[in-house]
């Protein structure tokens, strides 16, 4: 299950982040900006400079490991099937080519945000506009910091 995103940049690099239910062992929820630090140190050590037209962060953790799921997409405009995308695994802060690509529910989330951005006019407003609802299922339907 996912909390509410968070929207920041990350190196210069729009970034939506989805922390998942179970993560706040890892960081204090009262010390707002946290996730976007550890996120930025991820950033700074694996060298993603500028890193596509905008990030979607999956944040999750299996035991005593923070795992990161980077999705990055790029040619938002010039690829003709919508933005290309690659994905990058990282635990606890590095590349990690073992855990898999991904879980259903974040099949689910990426496929309602880009449909959501489908419907927005730019990118500009995509990013820093509403997010798409997430079914109850898979959505704590709380902030992360409160």
């Amino acid at each position: 299950m996912f909390f509410n995103p968070i929207v920041t940049k990350l190196n210069e690099t729009p970034a939506i982040i989805y922390p998942c239910f179970g993560i706040e062992k890892f960081f204090d929820k009262k010390n707002k900006g946290c996730i976007e630090k550890f996120l930025q140190e991820l950033y700074d050590k694996n060298n993603l400079c500028r890193n596509g037209e905008y990030n979607i962060l999956i944040l999750w953790n299996e035991k005593k490991d923070i795992i990161v799921d980077l999705w990055v997409f790029d040619k938002i405009e010039s690829w003709g099937s919508g933005p290309l995308v690659d994905v990058k695994i990282f635990r606890n802060q590095k590349p990690d080519n073992k855990s898999g690509v991904s879980a259903g529910n974040g099949l689910v989330l990426l496929g309602l945000e880009e449909q959501h951005r489908w419907s927005i006019k730019s990118l500009d407003e995509y990013i820093n506009g509403t997010r798409p609802k997430l079914p109850a299922k898979i959505s704590v339907r709380k902030n992360f910091y409160n």
